[in-house]
């Protein structure tokens, strides 16, 4: 298979004011264009990104972006991979979306972030939502939980979709030397279940054995994907 071969320009600037304030730390616009081409000098993707921020002084956050995409599809594709009526290789397409932010301060126990966005999607519209929640159980470890989800609306013959995604987390540090990590994620968009659970012994300085677990799972059918173990041994010499 040829290698595709493609070229990126990443342009950013931002300004940031330090307001004297109580409760406002800094904040500012910022513009960013991510653009890609082929070895043609054809352009393929572009990402417009223009937004303005806001960090407070108890170090939570407000963010609010306006996004313009562009597209070439380089082969057939249904943007809600549920099996429906591909677009088609070398249609453009091009987009527009509003998005915003709030990050709650992360040296709370219970921290979050949460996103919501909205605007057309490829040849239709879609309405999404995202949250990241996390408490921490000092000094034993967290218990998190990322969920996620998107409304996708396509005009006919294409598939409408209803994408939720789900993810709860699980840390414990038994020792500064032994670590658990647990991630469970559920995908109704192909039906999977995974199951990713890890365990860390840090035996010297920089040198570690893990020990993972993964399985992914038909949430229809009950029937395993996949399924895996893996043992890592690492040593560092200085």
């Amino acid at each position: 298979m040829d290698a595709v071969m493609q070229f990126q320009l990443n342009p950013q600037v931002g300004y940031r004011f330090y307001p004297l304030s109580s409760k406002v730390a800094s904040h500012g616009p910022s513009t960013e264009v991510d653009l890609f081409y082929n070895k043609e000098g054809q352009l393929t993707d572009r990402l417009f990104t223009l937004g303005y921020s806001m960090q407070l002084l108890d170090r939570s956050s407000w963010s609010i972006f306006f996004r313009e995409s562009f597209v070439r599809l380089t082969a057939p594709f249904d943007p809600t991979n549920t099996g429906g009526s591909m677009l088609q290789e070398n249609e453009t397409f091009a987009w527009e979306e509003v998005n915003l932010q709030y990050t709650s301060n992360a040296r709370s126990l219970f921290n979050y972030s949460l996103a919501l966005y909205s605007g057309t999607y490829y040849n239709g519209n879609r309405f999404g939502t995202e949250g990241i929640f996390n408490y921490r159980v000092q000094p034993y470890g967290s218990l998190g939980v990322v969920a996620a989800y998107n409304q996708i609306n396509l005009p006919s013959p294409y598939n409408d979709a209803d994408l939720v995604l789900i993810g709860p987390k699980l840390d414990i540090t038994f020792t500064d030397k032994i670590f658990f990590t647990s991630f469970v994620q559920y995908n109704n968009q192909i039906d999977n279940l995974n199951v990713n659970i890890r365990f860390q012994w840090r035996y010297a300085p920089v040198s570690d054995l893990f020990l993972v677990y993964t399985n992914n799972a038909n949430t229809l059918t009950g029937t395993n994907r996949n399924r895996a173990f893996v043992a890592k041994l690492s040593y560092y010499f200085n």
